[in-house]
């Protein structure tokens, strides 16, 4: 029965039903056929709402929406542009650095490719970019949103996983900063070889004036992040706080946000928590059927019963999780691998700080691969382009994102020396 419900998972999904709703009959379905009583599905799935961590989700995709619609994107991109365009590949390189510099403000790598993307893609077709490298590179270089704090699902993860949020964000900066400039270096390395145009250098009077526009923006997500590490604020206060400071600044200071976009930010806000919170609701019921049914244990008896050495189940396991980032959206996968993959690498020895980053980043590669990509998604709509049109280009992102997850696998300091300075 457990795989009958798995393989009708899929099933839903190919059939194109919403995760949360295939997750959800696929559990559903497994109980009512087992005759588990419909109570516990019921109970299991508003047991997870109710946690105070989780009020901090929704004022982080409202800080989000706000910056969003206050057009705060154009000015991060002022910033990138003045920085980097004079190196090979100009708009090529700004897209990857102004998604480095959303994820800090957004947490969202979906709303960092609308963004941003909308934004470049259109440019980058005017200077001779092809459609399908525009598309791959805007979507590889906003998974970084999940992984950069802050972000909504290093929360949910830490929640899963009984640990500090605060901790978490901090050790969620350095991998996520290291995958970007990876991207960044091998864009340029593209853009030589294929001879993509420079653009002209940046005066400093022009660095200067397009730092001090954004300053108030690359400010948040440090106050944000300190503000929880240093215990002033809970996560959800933080957040909250986060939302009010955007608001402040896009209105009032910017005065880049009206009436008619604050409206449209609170209602984008709605739709994403329930969202989010529809999809973390039928994921606990489907991870709570696969730890009843002991499946856990199961997977952990087989890879163990390999006799691999740490390094080469380490790596058994990162292919798992690929292969899992490309089917499922990042938050489903949490609630199946959490449980699976914890007690198998508590084994091993690996902290589970750092194992959860090691999840998080390859997972966050799956959101611009096919099939199910929502980054490559979004950017193949924005540059008209289907997304099978985009697999050579693919190919050498897709690769160095997997090599930098293997570096930060086997590179522990990258991860834990951040948060190491503030225990």
């Amino acid at each position: 029965m457990i795989w009958i419900m798995i393989i009708g998972l899929f099933v839903l999904m190919i059939l194109g039903v919403p995760i949360a709703f295939a997750m959800g009959a696929s559990a559903l379905f497994y109980i009512v056929v087992e005759g588990i009583s419909l109570e516990i599905a019921t109970q299991r799935f508003f047991t997870s709402t109710q946690s105070f961590a989780f009020l901090a989700i929704p004022f982080f995709i409202l800080m989000g929406s706000i910056m969003e619609h206050g057009g705060v994107a154009k000015r991060i991109i002022n910033l990138a542009d003045s920085l980097v365009r004079s190196l090979p590949g100009g708009l090529a390189s700004v897209s990857v650095v102004t998604n480095m510099g959303m994820a800090g403000v957004s947490g969202s790598a979906a709303a960092d490719a609308a963004a941003v993307g909308g934004v470049l893609m259109p440019e980058m077709k005017k200077k001779g970019y092809p459609a399908s490298f525009s598309a791959v590179l805007n979507a590889s270089a906003s998974v970084v949103g999940v992984i950069i704090p802050p972000s909504s699902v290093i929360i949910i993860i830490a929640w899963l996983s009984n640990l500090s949020v605060g901790e978490m964000f901090l050790a969620g900066a350095i991998p996520g900063i290291i995958i970007s400039l990876a991207y960044l270096m091998l864009t340029i390395f593209i853009s030589i070889k294929r001879k993509y145009p420079r653009e002209k250098r940046a005066t400093w009077a022009e660095i200067r004036s397009s730092f001090l526009g954004a300053l108030l923006t690359l400010v948040l997500p440090i106050f944000l992040v300190f503000s929880i590490v240093l215990g002033i604020a809970t996560a959800t206060e933080a957040a909250a706080l986060a939302a009010v400071y955007a608001f402040i600044i896009s209105f009032f200071v910017y005065r880049s946000l009206s009436l008619k976009q604050l409206i449209l930010a609170l209602r984008d806000t709605v739709y994403t928590s329930t969202v989010v919170m529809f999809i973390v609701c039928s994921s606990m019921i489907f991870s709570w059927i696969l730890i009843n049914e002991g499946v856990p244990k199961l997977i952990s008896d087989i890879l163990l019963g390999f006799g691999l050495p740490n390094w080469g189940l380490m790596l058994v396991i990162i292919l798992i999780m690929t292969l899992g980032g490309m089917f499922l959206d990042t938050v489903p996968n949490l609630f199946i691998f959490v449980p699976i993959l914890y007690p198998i690498t508590a084994e091993m020895g690996v902290d589970p700080m750092h194992f959860s980053i090691i999840m998080l980043c390859t997972l966050a590669i799956g959101l611009f691969t096919p099939p199910v990509g929502t980054s490559l998604f979004v950017s193949c709509r924005i540059a008209k382009i289907r997304m099978e049109d985009t697999l050579k280009d693919l190919f050498p992102y897709f690769t160095v994102g997997i090599i930098m997850v293997v570096v930060i696998a086997f590179v522990p300091s990258l991860t834990l020396w951040l948060p190491s300075l503030f225990n």
